[in-house]
């Protein structure tokens, strides 16, 4: 079977959500593009453990890409000191971050899937894991929740492991949604033995681990994968939920105060796992964005898709990690990190800006 460049599976109303979030439909005609030829993929930053989580610790000390680890700041001792003078004094930006860093999620995915193509679509770049498929090589990336809904009137009841083995499955169920990129988890045979670990904030972090997820849709050009999960766990389910709302309402807020200053400091901000270390924050500033614009319908209006570089310091292990940038909404806040090439550190592809 070939595998399409776009995946899309189930999409599950949401019972209640603070805006309308854009699922990626593919555009049928490009129009025009600020881009200087083709974007050519450079190094993923997902983190390949051959020899499974004992090469973790060679892997941190080896590091070729940011020897030494400078410009990441453990979650533990960040604040608002470590961001940009003018935000010295409010703590609304480091609330954000921190509520951002509160969704982030560590991403294990212990298959390669035997649908991986051999190159990058329109490329002879080499797609990763290509030479690995069907083995059960580990992969280490990040991730971020960016939904959750509640379900008190489904058609079905819960599909998470416990109900699957019960006689009473749960007629209430949650499904928790986390985005990603594409090359960490590419579809749902990989998606069903990949965890998502939560809390992993410092070795010493209690931590919830969320086995076998599918997969809503996956987009093999533009590195983005979109995952869910469903379970009984409702006290998870609300906790998340507030987390979500309350990252929302933090992200309006930054924006209606600093809108000034989107385009001065262009401030950028991650927060991932690199190496596959408890989480890890960094700051930096955006330096361009490609744009795509396509007509997918008859009508005059054109669909805009960004791409962003930075200069916010990642490592393997950061694949699939939210890139905060100042001033936009959550929605628009959910750019996964992707990989480094010429042009520095880059993010996967989104519809809107």
């Amino acid at each position: 079977m070939k595998t399409p460049n776009k995946v899309t599976k189930r999409k599950l109303e949401p019972s209640s959500t603070p805006e309308d979030v854009p699922y990626c439909e593919s555009p049928s005609k490009v129009i025009k593009s600020d881009q200087t030829g083709v974007f050519i993929p450079g190094n993923h930053e997902a983190e390949m453990c051959y020899g499974g989580e004992a090469d973790l610790h060679k892997h941190v000390t080896g590091c070729k890409k940011n020897p030494g680890h400078k410009g990441f700041i453990p979650l533990k001792d960040f604040n608002a000191n470590c961001l940009p003078s003018r935000y010295h004094d409010d703590d609304l930006m480091s609330e954000t971050i921190k509520t951002m860093a509160a969704l982030t999620v560590q991403v294990k995915t212990k298959f390669t899937s035997l649908e991986r193509p051999e190159f990058y679509p329109g490329t002879q770049v080499p797609y990763l894991c290509y030479n690995d498929r069907g083995s059960h090589v580990m992969r280490l990336g990040t991730g971020r929740v960016f939904g959750v809904n509640t379900y008190t009137e489904s058609d079905r009841t819960c599909r998470c492991a416990k109900c699957q083995v019960s006689a009473t499955p749960s007629k209430v169920w949650g499904e928790v949604r986390v985005l990603t990129a594409t090359h960490v988890v590419f579809d749902d045979s990989e998606a069903r033995q990949t965890r998502c670990v939560l809390g992993f904030d410092d070795n010493k972090s209690p931590v919830v681990s969320l086995d076998g997820w599918e997969v809503d849709e996956a987009d093999i050009e533009r590195d983005t994968c979109w995952l869910s999960y469903e379970t009984c766990d409702l006290e998870l389910v609300d906790e998340l939920e507030k987390m979500c709302e309350r990252f929302y309402d933090l992200c309006r807020e930054v924006r209606n105060k600093y809108s000034r200053f989107f385009d001065v400091d262009k401030l950028t901000v991650i927060v991932s796992h690199p190496h596959g270390c408890p989480k890890q924050v960094s700051v930096g500033q955006w330096t361009h964005k490609h744009e795509r614009y396509y007509d997918d319908d008859d009508d005059d209006d054109y669909d805009t898709w960004t791409r962003y570089w930075y200069t916010t310091c990642t490592c393997p292990g950061s694949s699939g990690a939210a890139v905060y940038r100042l001033g936009y909404g959550m929605w628009l806040n959910q750019h996964p990190h992707s990989g480094s090439n010429s042009e520095g550190n880059y993010s996967g592809e989104l519809l809107w800006d």
